[in-house]
């Protein structure tokens, strides 16, 4: 059911580029520019898709049930390919036994720099942008296993 009422805010996302609250509101007029000066237009700020491709590092600090308050200094989110606000990918991260994991996710990224990502396994990430080339995510998952953390990374600069 989780994953179905996640989908269902996956494709509203999708379609109309925001939630559902707030949608009937009517817009503020636009304030003129001042003389000599182009101001940015809305829609011109809502279509801005930014680039997330490449590799992206940081840290994760959490609890797991199994393993209990953890704090991983590495983190990595290689983003190798994106179509508009769609993107996929793979992190990787270390355990506690030691060894490194890797999954594959799929993503988006919202008009207003919101992030959703799905992993192979059955954990979902929320989270936003939080500057040019930082961005800070919340990983939820369940099970006999269930996590939480908090994920800041930032993009290196190729």
């Amino acid at each position: 059911m989780k994953k179905l009422f996640f989908a269902l805010i996956v494709l509203a996302i999708l379609v109309t580029g925001t939630f559902i609250a707030g949608c009937t509101s009517t817009a503020p007029a636009a304030t003129p520019a001042p003389s000599g000066t182009v101001a940015p237009t809305a829609a011109a700020a809502i279509t801005a898709i930014p680039d997330l491709t490449g590799i992206w590092t940081g840290t994760t600090v959490g609890h797991t049930l199994k393993e209990g308050f953890v704090e991983y200094p590495v983190a990595t989110y290689n983003i190798t390919a994106q179509k508009g606000r769609a993107y996929t990918g793979q992190k990787e991260y270390p355990r506690m036994d030691g060894k490194t994991y890797t999954e594959t996710f799929s993503g988006i990224v919202t008009s207003d720099n919101q992030i959703f990502m799905g992993d192979s396994l059955s954990g979902y990430i929320e989270g936003k942008l939080t500057g040019q080339g930082s961005m800070e995510l919340y990983y939820i998952d369940q099970g006999t296993d269930a996590k939480a953390f908090i994920i800041q990374l930032t993009q290196k600069k190729s």
